[in-house]
């Protein structure tokens, strides 16, 4: 079983479990569109290219892998934590 990707927010806000499906994609490109930094920023923060940030916020790139999922949301100031089996309550 692959192990799943969480965010930690603080105050009241619930675990978010990502997986490699249309809603991780989702959440990235509504995270995106809310940005205060250009792609250009979160690309470099992310170690990517800026092209790819602007595919993916676009819907170019339909189905990014996980892992580019994950940088752009840690350049968007994610806490990002990996965990394998059931999410910790």
């Amino acid at each position: 079983m692959p192990a799943k990707v969480l965010r930690f927010s603080p105050g009241s806000r619930p675990i978010i479990t990502l997986t490699n499906s249309q809603a991780s994609i989702g959440l990235v490109q509504r995270e995106l569109l809310h940005a205060k930094l250009s792609y250009s920023e979160i690309g470099r923060q992310a170690g990517i290219a800026n092209s790819t940030v602007s595919n993916i916020a676009t819907g170019t790139t339909r189905w990014p892998r996980i892992e580019t999922i994950i940088r752009i949301l840690g350049a968007l100031g994610w806490v990002i934590a990996a965990h394998r089996g059931e999410p910790p309550e």
